[in-house]
């Protein structure tokens, strides 16, 4: 994706307030795991971080059953975006561990587990295994089965940037973004702002020649730089632009020349 899927913007948004909001509608504590490096909006949640992210997925599942006070909770991905209050509460209605099974699959990040679970998952991490499916079927969980295609699931996420642009043109076809020509010496276009169709990177700059000389092998040359938003750098060209977003493209030969001597630059967290 080239960015954290938890900070796309989504229709006024981030993508992971959103899932946040459909929640609050659901239940009374809301608990978001993300690194020690992820920077979230402030929102009404508990944030925890998850110690071993390497490990993947169940690792942070098991941060996130370990810290909730309740006896069962909902386990979603930040990146959902037809999620639904109603479909949360039934879940949970349920009162045992259960997963939605679509075409054959067991959706993992969609499911209800009991929040003891966090020392099965314990053992099965301590075991090397960290399949979020192996904790399931040590629960003995309840597969509740949607049989064919099903609109807009519930379960659906992003796992590429055409997948995320093309959610967000089905919901907004004539959604945008704005790009900003920041201090770039090379163009003619410094200082320009232009409204555009959301797209990756590669396919906004596309539109105008001039800037092809900026990019090479689908990334900008090392001395330009795209800001997105508050937190995001990129130089990667596929990295997507989402709907009300302002991205900058930014002489990074300029910004040097231009900052005071003994101030060191700021890393990205894209740079970690």
């Amino acid at each position: 994706m080239g960015r954290a899927k938890a900070r796309l913007p989504w229709f006024g948004r981030s993508m992971v307030e959103h899932v946040v909001a459909q929640l609050a509608s659901a239940v009374d504590e809301i608990i978001v795991v993300g690194s020690a490096f992820l920077d979230l909006p402030e929102m009404p949640v508990r944030i925890v971080r998850d110690r071993d992210p390497e490990r993947g997925p169940l690792a942070g599942l098991r941060e996130g059953l370990e810290a909730i006070r309740s006896e069962f909770a909902f386990v979603t991905s930040t990146d959902a975006p037809y999620l639904t209050g109603s479909f949360v509460s039934a879940m949970l209605d349920r009162e045992t561990p259960c997963a939605p099974v679509a075409e054959g699959r067991v959706q993992v990040l969609c499911a209800v587990y009991p929040a003891a679970a966090w020392k099965e998952a314990e053992r099965l991490l301590d075991a090397g295994i960290g399949r979020p499916l192996r904790l399931l079927e040590a629960l003995d969980f309840e597969a509740v089965d949607f049989e064919g295609p099903v609109p807009s699931p519930p379960w659906f996420g992003f796992n590429h940037p055409q997948a995320y642009l093309e959610c967000v043109r089905a919901l907004d076809s004539g959604a945008s973004a704005e790009l900003e020509f920041g201090d770039c010496a090379a163009l003619a276009l410094k200082g320009q702002r232009h409204r555009v169709p959301v797209g990756t990177l590669g396919e906004i700059l596309a539109r105008w020649p001039e800037t092809q000389r900026l990019v090479a092998d689908g990334y900008l040359s090392p001395a330009f730089m795209a800001s997105l938003g508050e937190h995001d750098r990129a130089r990667d060209l596929s990295v997507p632009v989402g709907p009300g977003e302002c991205v900058k493209i930014i002489d990074e030969r300029s910004s040097r020349n231009s900052k005071p001597r003994g101030v060191p630059g700021r890393v990205g967290e894209s740079d970690r």
